[in-house]
């Protein structure tokens, strides 16, 4: 048989093979890869993963935090349209089904709305062998069934045991993994200790501008960076596996983050450095090797896998499937001139409650701060050493005369933003320059402000005060007769 023969009888058999998907999900990564512009460490996989597919410079998580970053994720919609506005308790993994079920015997009250369909449930519906890593954080967890759970959460070699074994469980069913990796989520020390080989040299690496350049920093910082090439090596482990089980040309592979950086003014905030993600796809009809600006959110991963699976999307999805863009036929999403994205709270702790709404129009970035006047508390992996191994918090504290600028920052963070701020990407990566009450920049922010209003309008965004915030409803009026004909 010749060669061209081969390989025709090659793409009918992948062409005959079931359609999957496979979300790989770091935690807590900001914008960081060496492709994207970091300079002083290297992410090999992330990297080769791009130029075999597509790469995004403007894609926002819909929240910056973790459990309603993934119930986000998991029903296309914003956390105070699903019901799922800050992090949850959740079982762990590795703990028995009754823990996932309507019988658990810990529920967290926050959660998703009862009448809305999940991701994985509608996976589930329609034959899918589905499964998780690292960690669940998604609330209530009977309405995010997944047919195989594990717990691995740092180890390359350990995680292509386990891909393979989920690939193999899977039998002739179509599979979708999200495969979650814990890295660069804190506690550092716990990842760095077991793989120091990973560690970048802490003179090389950048710190970013909104925090101080001292060595107490450096060592904090080389530390995630470390986490960032070691969660890296883990997505290359998850890669390598699909290709040697013969399944990466008949899966679409998203490898982004749940949200941005642990550090404070980033985690658990609306400022960019809390959102912006890396983000880069494979798959069928995938244009290889571009790079796209268009704005994407992680509410539009959803449709996205379900217009790709050729599976109807309901009503209640809030964003856009990105086929159209991946396979090249549009520069941009489809009537989307801004994205959104809010935080309301990183935990149950009312001192920690601090809502905000941002739009984005690919230069100029608006914040709305709903409770200006409210004093703030930073989560505890923001803020502690204890537990956290977090030397950032204290690092910043120790410099307020020599780095006054990173200082009043963080300081301002806890107690004192104001009602509006506006920043200039392209000249203030960083956002360390708030334009809102410059008037050259006044019909700007009035125009995403209007942006914003109609958003919040438009998503039901009623309140500003996220206790108040409706969970776990059984049925929401809003989508009553749109949920009943989902049903049907």
């Amino acid at each position: 048989m010749n060669c061209k023969a081969s390989k025709e009888i090659t793409h009918k058999k992948a062409a005959e093979k079931p359609l999957n998907v496979v979300l790989i999900l770091m935690d807590d990564q900001g914008y960081d890869t060496s492709i994207d512009g970091m300079k002083g460490i290297e992410t090999p996989n992330f990297d080769a993963f791009s130029k075999e597919g597509m790469r995004f410079t403007n894609a926002y998580a819909s929240v910056p935090s973790c459990s309603p970053s993934r119930s986000s994720i998991n029903t296309g919609m914003f956390p105070h349209a699903n019901g799922h506005w800050r992090n949850t308790i959740t079982p762990e993994l590795n703990q028995p089904d009754i823990f996932f079920g309507r019988q658990a015997p810990r529920v967290d009250k926050v959660g998703i709305h009862e009448y809305i369909k999940t991701l994985p449930e509608i996976l589930e519906e329609n034959g899918f062998f589905t499964a998780i890593t690292q960690k669940f954080h998604m609330s209530p967890p009977w309405k995010f069934p997944y047919t195989a759970r594990n717990s691995v959460h740092n180890d390359p070699e350990k995680y292509s045991s386990v891909i393979s074994n989920f690939i193999d469980e899977s039998g002739d069913k179509p599979f979708f993994f999200q495969a979650n990796i814990s890295p660069p989520h804190r506690n550092f020390d716990l990842h760095m200790n077991k793989f120091p080989e990973y560690m970048p040299n802490p003179n090389k690496i950048v710190v970013p501008d909104y925090l101080p350049d001292t060595p107490m920093m450096r060592e904090d910082l080389s530390k995630y960076y470390g986490c960032v090439q070691l969660a890296d090596a883990c997505a290359g482990a998850i890669i390598e596996t699909l290709k040697a089980k013969g399944e990466f040309d008949n899966t679409l592979i998203i490898f982004t983050s749940d949200q941005g950086q642990p550090y404070h003014r980033a985690k658990a905030s609306a400022y960019s450095e809390g959102l912006h993600v890396p983000y880069a796809v494979t798959g069928p009809n995938v244009t290889k090797g571009q790079i796209s600006k268009a704005l994407i959110s992680h509410v539009d991963m959803m449709p996205t896998i379900l217009k790709f699976l050729n599976l109807p999307i309901p009503k209640t999805v809030q964003g856009k499937s990105l086929l159209a863009v991946f396979n090249g036929k549009e520069e941009n999403v489809a009537g989307r001139k801004y994205i959104f994205a809010e935080h309301n709270s990183h935990g149950p702790d009312p001192r920690e409650h601090y809502p905000s709404r941002m739009v984005f129009d690919g230069r100029f970035y608006y914040i709305k701060n709903l409770m200006p006047k409210k004093s703030y508390v930073l989560p505890a992996d923001l803020r502690a050493y204890k537990g956290w191994s977090n030397k950032s918090y204290d690092a910043t504290i120790a410099v307020k005369e020599t780095h006054p600028m990173q200082y009043d920052l963080l300081r301002t963070l806890e107690n004192g933003r104001p009602a509006e701020e506006l920043y200039d990407m392209k000249n203030d990566t960083y956002q360390l320059i708030n334009l809102a009450k410059e008037p050259k920049f006044q019909e700007k922010k009035i125009e995403l402000r209007t942006a914003l209003n109609k958003w919040r309008e438009e998503t039901r965004d009623i309140e500003n005060n996220p206790a108040r915030i409706k969970t776990r409803l059984l049925v929401n009026n809003l989508y009553r007769n749109r949920f009943v004909q989902d049903r049907n």
